[in-house]
């Protein structure tokens, strides 16, 4: 009888699960979530480049809740193509690093040659 029991709970929570799935795609299918849900995203974005800020936070966060969600959208797109940059500097100069590596132990072989 417990093993029954052990299946109807697994049958239960199966369909339970499944039909929060369902719920949970209707309404992300529907182009006010999506649109919602989207500008929800960018707003926490937009709140975790301004922790990282220094200043007064409080003023930045209320004039963040006033922009509209256009100007979330270019502020975020203009955080992430710093971030961007700072990647491609960070990979320049590690292959900068690395070449000028390469570049003194070629120059140290000659130099033994030389010798």
């Amino acid at each position: 009888m417990n093993r029954m029991d052990d299946t109807h709970k697994s049958i239960l929570l199966g369909v339970g699960v499944a039909f929060l799935v369902g719920i949970v795609t209707f309404l992300f299918s529907t182009d006010t979530a999506q649109k919602k849900t989207k500008k929800v995203m960018r707003k926490h974005k937009a709140k975790k480049y301004i922790n990282k800020l220094p200043g007064n936070k409080s003023k930045t966060r209320k004039f963040l809740d006033k922009l509209s969600d256009e100007d979330l959208r270019d502020l975020v797109g203009a955080g992430d193509m710093v971030d961007d940059i700072g990647d491609k500097f960070s990979h320049m100069g590690s292959d900068l690093k690395d070449y000028v590596h390469d570049k003194s132990k070629d120059t140290k072989k000659f130099m033994k040659k030389m010798k």
